[in-house]
């Protein structure tokens, strides 16, 4: 074999990369030439390309960047080195590094142009997972900075000894040294020694691969008093402790805050136990948590029966929407609750009370619970009963005086427009009443009042009203009147009833009465005009002779 043989086989057989030798015809066409084994088993090309323009072989994007390239070695005379990248049609895709090196006959010209290719997929792909692998690197490095330099919690490191290694900003600040004062210092030197014992049992237990929590109050290097939370942690690399993260959360305002809320629920139960009010806490379903010792004193059972119930456990049903409405409402809106409802006693029926009820909230704005405070009021309401009574009734009969006869007027003023309801006006008077008085005394006349006042009761129906107006003077609302017929008749039967002898004391008396009466005829007729007309009426009655009625024009 000689010596250009030889060559060839070389080229063709014993180098891995592929070799391509291109002809040069002109500036811009190459025309190939050779290409050994590696170039024919990665493009698959065969011998056919031979002598064909690459142009003719290669398609797509890549010709136009080939031929760039192919051209600038010819123009320039000397190597150039790229990388681009192959897609074989039975293959995966490659990246290549080409050097293209030109031929020269012995005139200088470019004649041939030799491309060695090499396969640097691999290459690329390592040089791709470890820019990668650098980059999480970085990535952790940066989280592990934030997450150790920026944290608001204290974060320091030791080694199997106790030497600080690493430590923050927060940790500066809550020591109250500086970072170069701590680095390589024992920790146990910056602990009180009521608290080396404690951690170092805790530091020891660490290094066991066991990590630790504990509570510890320290004073820092200005005097600071804190209450902490420690939390020890092994540092384990490569199977081996080599040493101790510890964080310390600074739990100072959370325990005063519980040493406030135990003072604030032991003045809370003192005041309960001690009060003479209904005290109790409701949930958000208002259901009850808490009663206070006093409802065995103040409704006679005992607070156990009311936990786990409604707060309308033994209150009154007329009661129950008017205080599910007040507790709905101070919740939405935050408001204060006041009321009054009725709550049963173990043997004394219905009683009184008035609660006044807080929501309280926590400081996100969420219901923790109501707190209700409830007083027995049942005397306080008999004797506002007792004064409507007076305030609405006449003491000597008991009557309705004129303020409330005014108020059932305008009732049926309201049914008679309303409804059509009607209804008449009688107004009385007792004749000769005066002499009475005046030969008997006021007792005596105060006895008559009070007789007059039975008989006209008794002589009108149950949803009738008769009041006394002042002195011997009465009016009555006679309800569901149809004619005027009708209220003669009951007039009738009042004066045949007051015309019976009367025994007052022990005293035989006649007396008459005078009676006025009238009806609303017009839809527009007012109150005020109602009373002027029977009023009227009575006036012509005692005109007329007395112990008679008349009836308004």
């Amino acid at each position: 074999m000689c010596e250009k043989e030889l060559l060839k086989s070389v080229f063709m057989h014993g180098i891995e990369d592929m070799v391509f030798v291109m002809r040069v015809e002109g500036s811009d066409t190459f025309v190939y030439d050779f290409l050994n084994n590696s170039a024919k088993e990665k493009t698959h090309f065969t011998d056919d390309v031979i002598g064909k323009d690459m142009r003719d072989v290669i398609q797509g994007s890549s010709l136009p960047f080939l031929l760039e390239k192919y051209a600038f070695v010819v123009a320039n005379k000397h190597t150039v080195t790229f990388e681009d990248s192959f897609h074989s049609p039975k293959s995966k895709d490659y990246v290549n590094e080409t050097r293209l090196n030109p031929l020269f006959n012995e005139n200088g010209e470019c004649t041939h142009v030799v491309a060695v290719t090499r396969d640097i997929t691999e290459l690329k792909e390592a040089e791709k997972a470890r820019n990668e692998s650098k980059r999480i690197l970085e990535h952790s490095k940066q989280r592990y900075k934030s997450l150790f330099e920026n944290n608001t919690d204290s974060i320091f490191s030791v080694d199997k000894q106790g030497i600080l290694q690493e430590v923050n900003l927060a940790f500066e600040k809550l020591s109250g040294y500086t970072k170069e004062e701590l680095i390589g210092r024992s920790t146990f030197d910056i602990l009180h020694e009521s608290l080396q014992r404690k951690s170092l049992r805790n530091f020891l237990r660490t290094l066991k691969g066991e990590p630790q929590s504990f509570e510890a109050s320290i004073s820092n290097k200005k005097g600071a008093r804190f209450d902490l939370m420690v939390i020890t942690t092994p540092i384990i690399i490569k199977g081996e402790i080599v040493g101790i993260y510890v964080v310390v959360k600074n739990i100072s305002e959370q325990r005063h805050a519980q040493r406030i809320l135990k003072e604030s629920e032991e003045r809370f139960r003192l005041i309960a136990e001690s009060s003479h009010d209904l005290i109790t806490l409701l949930d958000h379903d208002g259901n009850i948590i808490y009663a206070s010792p006093s409802y065995r004193q103040v409704v006679g059972f005992s607070p156990e029966q009311y936990i786990g119930h409604s707060l309308l456990y033994n209150v009154h049903s007329e009661d129950h929407k008017n205080i599910m409405d007040g507790f709905i409402t101070s919740i939405n809106e935050s408001s204060l609750i006041s009321l009054e409802y009725r709550a049963k006693h173990s043997s004394k029926g219905w009683n009184w009370f008035e609660m006044n009820g807080r929501p309280i909230f926590d400081e996100e704005g969420g219901f923790l619970h109501m707190v209700v405070v409830s007083r027995d009021v049942t005397h306080r309401k008999q004797y506002e009963d007792k004064l409507k009574l007076f305030a609405y009734h006449d003491p000597l009969t008991d009557l309705p005086n004129r303020r409330l006869f005014q108020t059932h007027l305008t009732d049926a003023m309201n049914d008679y427009h309303q409804n059509g309801h009607k209804f008449a006006i009688l107004m009385l008077d007792l004749d000769n009443f005066k002499a009475i008085n005046d030969h008997k005394g006021h007792d005596f006349g105060d006895d008559v009042i009070r007789e007059f006042s039975h008989r006209i009761k008794k002589c009108l129906r149950g949803n009738d009203t008769v009041a006394r107006l002042g002195g011997d003077e009465f009016i009555a609302i006679v309800h569901h009147i149809e004619s005027k017929q009708d209220v003669i008749e009951i007039v009738e039967r009042m004066r045949e009833q007051l015309n019976h002898t009367w025994e007052v004391r022990g005293e035989e008396v006649e007396l008459t009465t005078s009676v006025g009466i009238t009806m609303p005829n017009t839809e527009d007729i007012t109150p005020e005009a109602l009373m002027k007309q029977v009023d009227d009426a009575l006036y012509r009655a005692k005109g007329a002779g007395k112990n008679t009625y008349q009836v308004s024009k």
